[in-house]
């Protein structure tokens, strides 16, 4: 009769090792089973599921009516054929939003800041084009830009002065429109970013006239 050799250490130390996997299966067991009966017992809420639906429907309504930027350039083109401005007033759109460009010839006499009275029934009609659109809380801003010939006036000392009110005065008449205060923005560059680089023409008169220029910049959200 052959006696059965007993198990050595390291097969008694390989059971004694995988022992802790039937615990740990054990574990996971009961901790899937607790969760599906949390999920079973649980209640939808109503009330949030509502919420979440309105607010959805309100992004969705408010997308609908927003005017399209195509349409607002649309709508702003129409108001310039309609004036005969198309030739002094350039509408285009950028990557940046809307831009309106006017030039200085359009607006305001030489040196001065004052709005010249044939251009305003234009830029109100523009105001009522931009109250119309649905455009909330978009940034609004007017440049005013100077050629590089020095100005040295008791109202204008220089060019920065001058482009600073030339933008302000844009920024005022919109704002009496209704336009709101919060979305408009004055910036004045003086001469420092010209359309047209004088070094790059031999026409500097018709380079710096392209430069004295005011722009409203419609941006983009």
């Amino acid at each position: 009769m052959r006696l059965k050799r007993p198990p050595s250490t390291s097969q008694l130390n390989d059971q004694d090792d995988n022992g802790w996997l039937v615990t740990y299966s054990d574990a996971i067991t009961l901790l899937l089973a607790f969760f599906v009966i949390l999920v079973s017992v649980s209640e939808v809420n109503e009330g949030r599921l509502q919420e979440l639906e309105q607010g959805i429907t309100s992004i969705t309504s408010t997308t609908k009516t927003s005017m399209p930027f195509s349409e607002l350039k649309k709508d702003i083109t129409s108001v310039l054929e309609k004036n005969n401005m198309t030739e002094l007033v350039d509408v285009s759109i950028d990557k940046k939003g809307i831009k309106i460009e006017f030039s200085n010839k359009a607006l305001y006499g030489s040196g001065d800041a004052e709005i010249k009275s044939q251009m305003l029934p234009v830029i109100d009609q523009i105001a009522d084009v931009i109250n119309n659109s649905n455009v909330k809380n978009q940034l609004i801003e007017i440049e005013g830009h100077t050629d590089d010939i020095p100005i040295n006036t008791l109202l204008y000392p220089s060019n920065w002065e001058l482009s600073s009110a030339r933008a302000v005065v844009i920024v005022k008449r919109l704002e009496q429109q209704g336009v709101e205060k919060k979305e408009l923005k004055a910036v004045a560059y003086a001469d420092s970013r010209p359309k047209v680089e004088l070094s790059t023409t031999k026409d500097v008169h018709a380079a710096r006239a392209a430069n004295r220029r005011a722009v409203i910049y419609i941006r983009r959200p």
